[in-house]
């Protein structure tokens, strides 16, 4: 079929959103009720409605018309995000179309692969039809179980499309758990919250609350599903929402309240949380840890000199300088505030500590950041550091004053130097 109108209708399409300058592409794909999905659905029902393509048809004339779209030229990542969302609905548009077409003509059952047959032999025709609607019209992955024997009774397309299994495959809940979490130890824990679910929900007008899953698919690959639904005595309807995005935003959220967005590394709220955190691990098993407290040397006057911009840049490349330095997976390094820095180093004794500080100003004086306002005419840095173990006894503020203590001894001493807590 020649699609060159639909694909130059659809490139439109996109191109008249996407070069909004005040539009955000979250913003046109997130709203289920956005001008732009709407823009999207009538241009797919006009193709419907003009019979540029039909359900029904192998092969797929949609994955035809995309593909085409794809071989020429889209403009940049922008574009190509918003096309595949447009592919992605147009898919699940058609694939309604189809399950409504072949209900409404009445022709017989629903797909075999979709439904068992205790519940074919169990229901009558008109049932069906309605039964089997409520499952199509339904977005995402759903499935009928039924309480008394663990039968898994109906499972939708949505259902197949994203874990590949029907039916055949998983006949029961019990091979359900076998082949969805493989590994012995997490199904353990799977079962457990389940269980725990279904609890809860006796005491909560039968509504099962959500929680995530890994969920092994017939492909081999995972998908974190939040599944939740309703216990309706004989049967529990189970609903799985995709959490990909909403754990991928959740993580970004947290990432932006815990990183210093200057220096990309971690701000001073997240090291006050593993200062608590790390000094109560030490403290409970008489073990070491130490601090070191760091100053860029007489940093004013480089940005009055070079500017704000270029110290800006300087911050940045000297953050990521230690932590590139600070390499052990449960060191820490954090911005501790203007242009002071912070490094925990959990089981880690004071000439461990010493150590670790030498390489951090080796490191910085290899980066041979011009400073006219140092007497070397490099940037350098000041250090304090601090240890406790179990033959002192400490308070966590004592602990940070101590390497503040000794930074401060240290620019005492002309600056460009390491100092230890003066007992």
């Amino acid at each position: 079929m020649h699609y060159a109108y639909q694909v130059n209708k659809i490139k439109s399409l996109i191109e008249h959103y996407t070069c909004k300058s005040e539009i955000y592409p979250n913003d046109l794909l997130t709203s289920t009720t956005s001008e732009f999905k709407k823009a999207a659905y009538h241009l797919f029902y006009e193709f419907i409605k003009l019979k540029s393509f039909r359900i029904h048809q192998d092969p797929n004339h949609i994955h035809e018309l995309f593909s085409l779209i794809k071989q020429s030229s889209l403009k940049n990542q922008v574009e190509k995000k918003v096309f595949d969302h447009i592919e992605a609905w147009w898919l699940e548009w058609s694939f309604v179309l189809e399950m409504e077409e072949m209900i409404n003509n009445d022709k017989n059952s629903p797909p075999m692969a979709c439904l068992s047959k205790n519940t074919i032999y169990s229901m009558r025709k008109h049932e069906l039809s309605h039964y089997e609607k409520l499952f199509t019209v339904l977005p995402m992955p759903v499935c009928n179980v039924c309480a008394k024997t663990g039968n898994i009774l109906k499972v939708n397309q949505r259902f197949i499309d994203i874990f590949g299994y029907t039916i055949k495959d998983i006949p029961n809940i019990s091979v359900w758990w076998d082949k969805a979490y493989p590994d012995p130890q997490y199904r353990k824990v799977v079962k457990e919250l389940w269980s725990s679910s279904l609890d809860d929900a006796q005491k909560n007008n039968n509504d099962i609350p959500a929680n995530n899953y890994r969920v092994s698919c017939n492909d081999g690959s995972q998908v974190v599903m939040e599944i939740s639904g309703i216990d309706i005595g004989e049967e529990i309807l189970a609903v799985f929402n995709d959490a990909t995005e909403r754990l991928r935003a959740e993580d970004l959220l947290r990432d932006m309240a815990f990183l210093d967005a200057l220096t990309k590394i971690a701000n001073r709220r997240r090291f006050d949380e593993k200062l608590a955190d790390e000094f109560k691990k030490a403290s409970d098993s008489k073990g070491t840890l130490s601090i070191i407290i760091i100053d860029i040397d007489h940093f004013k006057q480089f940005n009055d000199f070079f500017g704000h911009v270029a110290g800006d840049t300087c911050l940045h490349d000297v953050a990521q300088k230690i932590a590139s330095t600070v390499s052990r997976p449960e060191d820490f390094v954090a911005r501790y505030g203007g242009e002071e820095f912070v490094v925990l180093l959990p089981q880690t004794d004071t000439q461990g500590a010493l150590f670790i500080a030498d390489q951090i100003q080796k490191a910085i004086e290899d980066l041979a950041i011009v400073h006219k306002g140092s007497f070397t005419g490099l940037l350098s840095l000041s250090m304090g550091v601090n240890t406790i173990d179990k033959t002192r006894n400490y308070d966590m503020l004592d602990f940070v004053k101590g390497a503040d203590s000794a930074l401060y001894y240290a620019k005492n001493q002309g600056r460009n130097c390491i100092a230890l807590n003066p007992r």
